[in-house]
């Protein structure tokens, strides 16, 4: 979870209490108040509202639009889809609680059930969270600097097993960490009781074995995955600039003549969008999840180091200080991540965006006002996921446009799009594929 529930003794999450004192003694002098001080709570209900507010909208506006248009079903729209659920869970899950321990740090009102459901659900779904955007870059990779394996690789049926198995293994990874929570007070008193971890997981003999179920989460669903992605873009970006270099320009032939225009690999002004987006997608995921795994650490090492007399009485109040104002800034942050997601990998795409003004026509008229729903799709936006530079229509999005370029036959692939274009649908790079032999009219594969 997010959430100093780990060992600030709150279910709630990211505003209570976080007991060290050296000795592995309880002492009540580190007993925080029922809630923070009206100038801290206010601004951070705030922020959590407008959080909820706009990650639900974000998620459920992207669930909706690729499930009601066919064209959108693809293997990289799988994996936004997932990433949408997962966000949404997230939020629905731990958002409001997290809004309610802010004003109420004690006594633990939603029983003992629901304080372990709640451990599940927001691991599981940050669990999934990170692992469905590691898939995706990888996916990126492949279809950018691999095209020839991406059209045998990109299937909606191999996207889907995929899936599947990213949520299998989030659950799994999630169940030990939610079985450790449980309803107690610290002195058996209701007006106490809170969220906690089960005691006998962090106190005494049993201390490793939460310190390994963290510092192993960490490891996993952080630090693998961040230098996983880094690196994969770092490649994306290379390549693209390699790309880029060699040739910005073809000549292509056509029935009034000869005319320069934009490599299909970089049409006007996209490599700096592209990468541009890249360096975003990486700041963005160690920004929104490095403070939650950095909170994390603290209060798991701290504790180990206060309950075996290796930490100095007079450095617990600065951990608890550390602690608090990295819990703070770790839950904004953690939550912020389900907002901007839609909109990295969704929302500035141009094709997502005439999808879903496409919904929104179905059920309001011309006017903006409800009215019969349209059914046709506005010319701009006519099935065209894959795209030919010629004057002929394009029929199919499943399946690629070839032509004549420079005396050999070339393939349009869609790759994932990111950012904004104005001659793309898919505004990520198309690759420029050359077919297995001149003659041939047609290469195989393509989703």
């Amino acid at each position: 979870m997010s959430l100093q529930n780990e060992l600030y003794n709150d279910g709630g999450g990211k505003g209570s209490q976080l007991n060290l004192t050296a000795g592995n003694t309880w002492d009540n002098d580190y007993i925080m108040p029922k809630r923070d001080p009206l100038y801290i709570v206010v601004p951070m209900t705030i922020m959590y509202s407008v959080i909820f507010v706009t990650g639900v909208i974000g998620n459920s506006i992207t669930c909706m639009v690729i499930a009601k248009h066919k064209y959108m079903h693809t293997a990289t729209n799988y994996y936004l889809f997932s990433l949408a659920m997962s966000d949404l869970i997230l939020l629905v899950s731990g958002l409001p609680q997290e809004m309610w321990s802010i004003w109420s740090r004690y006594p633990y009102v939603f029983g003992e059930i629901f304080c372990q459901l709640r451990g599940l659900f927001s691991e599981m779904s940050a669990n999934a969270t990170v692992l469905t955007i590691t898939a995706f870059t990888a996916e990126r990779y492949v279809a950018i600097c691999h095209p020839f394996m991406a059209q045998s690789m990109s299937k909606l049926s191999r996207a889907v097993k995929l899936i599947i198995i990213i949520w299998l293994v989030a659950v799994l990874f999630a169940i030990p960490q939610a079985l450790q929570f449980t309803v107690s007070s610290w002195d058996g008193s209701s007006e106490l009781m809170q969220c906690n971890i089960r005691s006998i997981l962090l106190m005494n003999t049993d201390i490793e074995l939460s310190t390994v179920s963290f510092t192993l989460s960490t490891l996993l669903f952080f630090l693998l995955p961040m230098t996983l992605i880094t690196v994969l873009y770092a490649l994306i970006g290379l390549r693209l600039r390699r790309s880029d270099k060699l040739k910005r320009t073809i000549t292509v032939r056509s029935t009034h003549g000869e005319k320069k225009m934009s490599s299909p690999e970089y049409r006007a002004n996209s490599s700096p969008k592209v990468l541009k987006m890249l360096v975003a997608v990486v700041v963005a995921f160690f920004i929104c999840w490095a403070p939650f795994h950095a909170q994390r650490l603290i209060a798991i090492f701290g504790f180990s180091h206060a309950s075996s007399g290796n930490l100095d009485a007079k450095d617990i109040p600065f951990l608890h200080q550390l602690y608090g104002i990295s819990t703070y800034i770790s839950g904004v942050l953690y939550y912020v991540s389900t907002t901007i997601n839609p909109i990295l990998y969704h929302i500035m795409s141009l094709k997502f965006r005439g999808a879903f003004k496409e919904t929104v026509l179905r059920c309001c008229g011309g006017d903006g006002w409800p009215g019969k729903c349209k059914q046709q799709r506005p010319a701009r936006w006519t099935r065209r996921m894959l795209r030919s530079d010629s004057s002929e229509p394009t029929t199919d999005d499943r399946r690629p446009k070839y032509r004549r370029v420079s005396g050999r036959t070339t393939s349009s692939i869609e790759l994932p799009a990111t950012a904004d274009d104005d001659e793309d649908d898919d505004e990520f790079a198309v690759a420029e594929v050359p077919a297995p032999t001149p003659s041939s009219p047609t290469v195989g594969g393509g989703r």
